[in-house]
């Protein structure tokens, strides 16, 4: 690796820094936007007191100047002290720990799903441009990306599921893996169709323009195997833009589990989510936001570091000004 590159990753990585320390600004200062203050976004509907509004300001430093609130806050946050739900009594972090899991078995399968079908069915559309294939995929794609997640998510549960009993409707299982696995299916079918579409017509556009290229005639002119020529030099050409779109999808999966949880009745972070925003759970939301903020900085510097690897002639001097 040269040195124009170690500097362009180092610059990413500092960067990252001052980037999450802002998000948690803004995370922290959503204790004020409840109606009443801090004070009502931490009691919810309890019952109170003077005597336990007065513990309450005194345990999150209510009293102090909100600078000083901040370092008391982001200082647990460090220690991993996402703070308490203020209807479960339970620890925010424990909360997203119980229902992280759930969602990292849609999301990871998905995209996976997402990026290797839709890439395969993007170059084969492609390679066969204006036949059967072609049309077929190109239609296919349409439909599925002007579909919500949610909506494909009722009628999947209800066709599928109910009339047709293809797929359990509700929940995880068992408790085994094979039956955890099984009851996930259809969420990772459903939620993947949109990006699947996306990645799909992404990757076709990105492919006909390689092979209408220079090198990829005179490639064929020298003779060359037409695999060779689609897999070693055009795909991987066209994998910068479908790199890129990559982290976008990872992160427009995070959004649509949440709807694809609620419809199945998965107990994920989606479901949390929306629990905690019709309770005003400020608490939780806050970790949840934070989390996936976090989560959505570093994919998009992996798909950084993703670029170098695919194609060596990124240019880096712009990064490392």
């Amino acid at each position: 690796m040269n040195t124009k590159k170690y500097i362009y990753i180092s610059k990413r990585l500092i960067f990252i820094f001052p980037l999450i320390l802002a998000i948690t600004v803004v995370v922290f200062l959503l204790l004020n936007l409840v109606n009443g203050g801090p004070i009502a976004a931490l009691i919810g509907e309890k019952p109170t007191t003077t005597e336990s509004v007065n513990n309450l300001r005194e345990k999150f430093h209510l009293n102090d100047p909100i600078y000083v609130q901040y370092y008391y806050w982001i200082s647990g946050v460090a220690h991993g002290d996402l703070g308490t739900s203020i209807f479960t009594s339970t620890p925010v972090l424990y909360e997203i720990k119980s229902r992280l899991p759930i969602t990292l078995s849609i999301t990871f399968p998905a995209f996976l799903l997402s990026i290797g079908f839709g890439v395969l069915a993007g170059t084969l559309a492609a390679l066969y441009r204006g036949r059967k294939v072609d049309r077929i995929t190109v239609g296919t794609a349409t439909l599925m990306s002007s579909s919500p997640a949610f909506v494909v998510a009722i009628l999947a549960l209800y066709l599928l599921g109910l009339k047709l009993q293809l797929f359990p409707i509700f929940g995880t299982g068992d408790g085994g893996f094979k039956d955890y696995m099984w009851h996930l299916t259809l969420p990772i079918l459903v939620v993947s169709l949109g990006p699947l579409a996306f990645i799909t017509k992404l990757t076709r556009a990105a492919m006909l323009e390689e092979i209408s290229s220079d090198y990829y005639m005179f490639a064929q002119a020298r003779g060359l195997s037409r695999i060779r020529i689609v897999f070693r030099y055009a795909l991987r050409n066209a994998l910068i833009p479908i790199v890129t779109a990559s982290g976008l999808v990872f992160v427009g999966l995070l959004t649509g589990t949440v709807f694809v949880e609620s419809v199945f009745g998965l107990p994920g972070l989606g479901g949390l989510l929306v629990s905690s925003i019709k309770q005003t759970d400020i608490p939780v939301i806050q970790g949840i936001v934070l989390i996936v903020a976090i989560w959505i900085i570093f994919s998009n510097f992996v798909v950084d570091l993703l670029y170098m690897a695919i194609d060596p002639r990124v240019n880096f001097d712009k990064g490392s000004d």
